[in-house]
């Protein structure tokens, strides 16, 4: 199946549009349709389906588009290994990180790192819900990934590393309660993720066990940007204790610890079926032990 072709399909997929998708691979509108016809023609089924909004992958289109990315994705691992020529592991290599995890500990050293240890190997780095990283390394969109109570997959394995304890972060002037109770939190405006995150669905089943309801004034998914809204006592908001920055370097909030258990597992994710690349064993090790620095760390603060 000709790569080109597979390119110009995924790329309208991605972008929802022919004239965007020939713009990015520098084509004229008229060759990227020619090429997504051809294609088409080659596997004998509609591909894709035209609208006033764009256009979207048929069903078929859909099976396609999963197979292809895997393809499109081997083809540059094997074109950057040829190019290394033997010197030392190359290739792609893709880490998911979910969002509340390590990611902010994680991202610059494991890119320093394997910058520095291995320069051939060009490393990608997704932050995503934890459900959406464990469905990219059951199709092989990414290697390896670090989330809070992964998506139980038959396609992936799952390694638990650690269990953490959520706590709620509030601004000091609040003086709420520690431990603080599900009760003491139904008037207090809550900063959470989405209901896709595992954090916001522990949060929820938290105050459901109690017949209560959270009052949720936002919803955020940057760690840095839910730190500002706190500090500006916006809200409150429930991490891990892993997630928790020195609370030296801000002075204005606290944590408070849940008056019951509220423990959230943190688990190392890679596929059960297929194996790493020699580029990824290699990415492996360096994520293991940088987690296993980061963890330590975090005992050491929490005493």
């Amino acid at each position: 199946m000709d790569g080109k072709k597979l390119e110009a399909f995924v790329k309208a997929v991605d972008l929802g549009s022919i004239s965007r998708a020939a713009i990015a691979l520098h084509l004229t509108q008229s060759a990227l349709s020619q090429q997504i016809t051809s294609l088409e023609a080659s596997v004998g089924v509609q591909l894709l389906a035209r609208s006033k909004q764009g256009v979207f992958p048929t069903q078929a289109g859909r099976v396609l588009y999963r197979h292809a990315q895997h393809l499109l994705r081997g083809m540059d691992e094997a074109l950057m290994e040829v190019r290394a020529r033997g010197d030392g592991p190359s290739g792609r290599v893709s880490v998911g990180l979910a969002p509340y995890s390590l990611a902010q500990s994680l991202t610059v050293p494991l890119l320093q790192t394997v910058r520095r240890e291995y320069p051939n190997i060009v490393l990608h780095i997704r932050e995503n819900f934890g459900g959406l990283i464990s469905e990219g390394i059951a199709t092989g969109q990414i290697d390896m990934g670090i989330m809070y109570s992964p998506v139980s997959l038959r396609a992936v394995h799952v390694e638990p590393l650690f269990v953490d304890e959520l706590s709620v972060l509030a601004h000091q002037k609040r003086k709420l309660p520690s431990p603080i109770g599900f009760a003491e939190l139904t008037d207090v405006p809550m900063l959470v993720p989405t209901r896709q995150h595992s954090i916001r669905l522990a949060v929820d089943a938290g105050f459901q066990r109690h017949d209560l309801f959270p009052r949720i004034a936002g919803e955020l998914e940057s760690v840095p940007s839910l730190l500002s809204a706190v500090e500006k006592d916006i809200g409150c908001t429930v991490l891990p204790g892993a997630s928790i920055p020195d609370l030296a370097q801000h002075p204005t909030l606290v944590r408070l610890p849940f008056a019951e258990p509220m423990p959230i597992r943190l688990a190392f994710c890679i596929s059960a079926n297929e194996p790493l690349s020699e580029a990824a064993v290699a990415v492996e090790r360096v994520l293991r032990r940088l987690v296993s620095r980061v963890l330590a760390e975090h005992a050491d603060v929490g005493g």
